[in-house]
């Protein structure tokens, strides 16, 4: 299947969500910042941060499940609907992820939204679904491939067509980030 053909599928399988009914979502969360003075460990929340990191989401639907995760395509990443079954397998097992110093944690995301998926809009860019806009329960949800990078001066940079999913609840506040390299390139797919 040639590299297009390939994307197409990919798209309609996130056209496929338009009608259904979100239930919940959960999902494997990175941590943003690693061996914090005073916080731990790993620390997974940063007000300045406007949007979830994640290595996968899955949206529990109405009668089935639909998984979120990334995908490689030469030097950049994309988003897509992976077979779920490690990520199923890894969620029923709390020592994978409860493992101290794994920088992962599984939970229940209740910050994303719920309800009937009114809208999708996929968009693409360098070649692999880039972002996916979602209207759910008539709140936004815009999903990016991309990934936050702790800096040596404990800053944190904004990674697009990278090998998490960023969730923001809040489209504009992707727009107002810092991204090392722009946005202005998207395509509706």
């Amino acid at each position: 299947m040639d590299e297009e053909a390939w994307r197409a599928d990919r798209v309609r399988e996130f056209a496929s969500l338009r009608g259904a009914h979100v239930e919940s979502w959960i999902g494997v969360e990175f941590a943003l910042r690693e061996d914090v003075p005073d916080a731990g460990p790993h620390v997974f929340h940063d007000p300045a941060v406007p949007c979830l990191q994640l290595w996968g989401l899955l949206a529990v639907l109405e009668g089935g499940r639909f998984g979120v995760g990334t995908y490689e395509h030469y030097d950049h990443c994309g988003l897509w609907r992976p077979q779920w079954e490690e990520f199923e397998a890894r969620v029923q097992d709390p020592q994978w992820w409860r493992e101290p110093g794994h920088g992962t944690r599984w939970r229940v995301l209740s910050e994303l939204p719920a309800g009937p998926v009114d809208e999708v809009t996929v968009y693409g860019d360098e070649g692999v679904v880039a972002e996916v806009s979602l209207m759910v329960g008539g709140r936004p949800l815009l999903l990016i491939a991309g990934e936050l990078y702790e800096t040596w001066t404990d800053d944190l940079e904004f990674h697009r067509l990278d090998e998490s999913v960023l969730a923001f609840t809040d489209p504009g506040a992707a727009d107002r980030v810092a991204w090392t390299t722009p946005r202005q390139d998207l395509r509706v797919l």
